[in-house]
């Protein structure tokens, strides 16, 4: 008995539990005669009865092989049949698979912008000869199974192709989805028929199910995560280059400033254009030892904005124009 603990503190130790059985059965199974099939359904016998279950049994054990079995049988058509598949055919086509592995992308989380920057033509071309194969081999397919469908009068039941269209008509409303009916209708009943003409082909073919360990292909996984990582590297660069162009494009709009040169005419001027250079340098520095709003005082002041005044505490401030109107011009 397994028993789940909320402590998971507890998990791998032992521990001895109370238990009170409320009820006991046992089960049991009845002899299979003819009396017994009698009663599964009139006029059965015992050997039907067990063909039937034998059939049913290998039925259901069968549907694990029915993906691998109709890919072989598959496989097998495609290459006897011999058509030549248009080249328009697999553009279009493989134009339709690229669309919705785009969309798969977007649905994935994958950003617009992203998705935008991947769909270019050689990207598509490059898609287009990854499908190619794919592509002429399920035209080759799909004409040869309509070709025995047609051959063996094999057909679909309308009410199967009914109940499968119910069944993909919840689907679409439980996700909101557009639901073309006529075209449905159209897939559901080519696919259909492609199982049966499958159906068909195993019950009058030799085949035996071989068993393969899928082995991890390791050189595979390597050029995918190659290719991952020159996408990425890419990227990178070109988002490096847009930032690059936007830094060119400011440094091109903003002008250079304009230094005017006057010609120096006498070591006296020469002495005094030195002065006001150094003087500007100590200014700098002076304001940038200053807060600011000390420095914004002190460009006022240097500036000639505002009148400097002793403070009326100093002894030696006049107070003979205390009662002086300030210029309109000047701060106080």
């Amino acid at each position: 008995m397994t028993q789940k603990l909320r402590d998971k503190s507890l998990a791998g130790k032992q521990a001895i539990f109370d238990v009170e059985v409320l009820e006991a059965s046992k089960r049991t199974v009845p002899d299979v005669t003819d009396e017994f099939a009698e009663k599964v359904r009139p006029g059965l016998t015992e050997e039907a009865l067990m063909a039937e279950l034998r059939k049913a049994i290998d039925e259901e054990d069968a549907k694990e092989f029915v993906p691998a079995r109709n890919k072989a049988l598959a496989e097998a058509l495609a290459t006897i049949m011999d058509v030549e598949v248009p080249d328009t055919l697999v553009t279009n086509q493989a134009r339709e698979k690229f669309a919705v592995m785009m969309a798969e992308m977007r649905d994935g989380g994958v950003a617009d912008e992203e998705i935008k920057r991947q769909i270019n033509p050689e990207n598509f071309l490059k898609y287009k000869d990854i499908v190619k194969d794919d592509i002429i081999r399920d035209f080759k397919v799909s004409m040869a199974t309509d070709e025995i469908a047609r051959l063996e009068g094999l057909t679909v039941p309308d009410y199967q192709v009914e109940e499968q269209l119910e069944a993909v008509k919840k689907e679409a409303a439980q996700s909101s989805e557009d639901f073309d009916e006529a075209m449905i209708r159209g897939k559901v009943e080519a696919t259909m028929m492609r199982q049966g003409v499958m159906d068909w082909l195993a019950g009058h073919s030799k085949m035996e199910v071989e068993y393969v360990d899928e082995e991890f292909d390791e050189e595979l996984m390597q050029k995918l995560a190659d290719e991952s990582m020159e996408r990425e590297k890419k990227l990178a660069e070109e988002k490096a280059k847009e930032a690059e162009s936007g830094k060119t494009a400011v440094a091109e709009a903003a002008p250079e400033p304009v230094v005017e040169k006057k010609p120096v005419s006498s070591p006296a001027v020469a002495k005094d254009v030195s002065d006001k250079a150094k003087d500007v340098s100590d200014k700098a520095e002076d304001y940038a030892n200053l807060s600011l709003e000390e420095r914004a005082f002190q460009i006022l002041a240097d500036t000639g904005a505002v009148d400097l005044h002793k403070s009326p505490d100093d002894p030696d401030y006049d107070h003979s124009a205390d009662d002086e109107k300030a210029p309109e011009n000047k701060f106080v």
